[in-house]
C-alpha cells in the first residue's frame, strides 16, 4: 500500500527569493539583454530619420516632374526624362529600395506599354509591388493587355480576372471583365464571355461598361 506525498507548500518569501537569486545570477545577461533591445530600438529610429526618410524624400522630389509628363500624356518624356529632370527609368536606378522608384515601376510600365513597347511594359509592370486596391489592380490590367498584345491569352485572361476580383469597384472590375470577355470570344468561348458580360450588367449597372451591354450579351449567344 502506498503512502500519500504531501507537498511542502512554497511561501511567498521564498519565491520571491529565489526570483532574487535568479536576477542576480544573471544579472550582466539580462542588463546586457535590455541594453540590446534599446540599441536596436534606437538605431531603427535613427536609421529612419537619416537614411530612410531623406532617402524617400529625395526619391519624392525626383518622380514629380515625371509624373507631371504622364498627366499631359507625353510618355516618352515621362519614361525618360527632359534632359534636366528625371524620367521614371532613372528614378529606378538611382533610388532603388524607396517607395517612389517601386511606384515608378508601375508608371514606366504603363508608359512602355502606351509606346508599344510590350516587352519592357511587361518587365516593369512585374517589378511593381502594391497591395492598393486600385493601383495594384490597375497595374494588372495594363500588365494583362501587354501579354494579349503578345498573344499569351490564358496568362491575359488569368490576370484580368484577378485583377477584376481584387479592385471589386466599378473605375476597374467591369473593365477587366469586358476585355476578359472579349479574348474569351476570340478564342471561341462565347458563354464564358456572355457570362461576363451579364455580371457587368447585373453588379456594376452603373458602370460606363454596361451602357451598351445588352448588345454585347446578344452578340455573345
Amino acid at each position: 500500500m502506498s503512502k500519500k506525498q504531501t507537498e511542502k507548500p512554497i511561501l511567498a518569501d521564498e519565491m520571491l527569493g529565489k526570483s532574487e537569486e535568479f536576477v542576480i545570477k544573471y544579472k550582466k545577461a539580462i542588463i546586457g539583454g535590455i541594453v540590446a533591445i534599446i540599441a536596436c530600438v534606437l538605431g531603427f529610429i535613427l536609421y529612419s530619420m537619416y537614411v530612410t526618410e531623406p532617402k524617400e524624400a529625395a526619391a519624392n522630389n525626383a518622380i514629380f516632374k515625371a509624373q507631371q509628363y504622364f498627366d499631359q500624356n507625353d510618355f516618352e518624356t515621362a519614361l525618360n526624362g527632359d534632359g534636366v529632370n528625371a524620367g521614371f527609368l532613372k528614378v529606378i536606378a538611382d533610388h532603388s529600395g524607396t517607395d517612389a522608384a517601386n511606384l515608378a515601376y508601375a508608371y514606366a510600365g504603363i508608359c512602355h506599354a502606351q509606346l508599344g513597347n510590350y516587352d519592357e511594359a511587361i518587365k516593369n509592370l512585374e517589378e511593381f509591388d502594391s497591395n492598393d486596391r486600385i493601383l495594384g489592380p490597375k497595374a494588372m490590367h495594363t500588365l494583362a493587355m501587354c501579354y494579349a498584345h503578345k498573344e499569351n491569352l490564358d496568362k491575359a485572361l488569368s490576370l484580368l480576372l484577378d485583377a477584376a476580383e481584387e479592385a471589386e469597384n466599378i473605375a476597374i472590375t467591369p473593365r477587366c471583365w469586358m476585355d476578359a470577355a472579349a479574348i474569351y470570344e476570340q478564342q471561341g468561348k462565347s458563354s464564358e464571355a456572355k457570362k461576363l458580360y451579364e455580371r457587368v450588367k447585373k453588379e456594376y449597372p452603373r458602370s460606363p461598361e454596361a451602357v451598351n451591354i445588352d448588345n454585347y450579351i446578344n452578340s455573345a449567344k
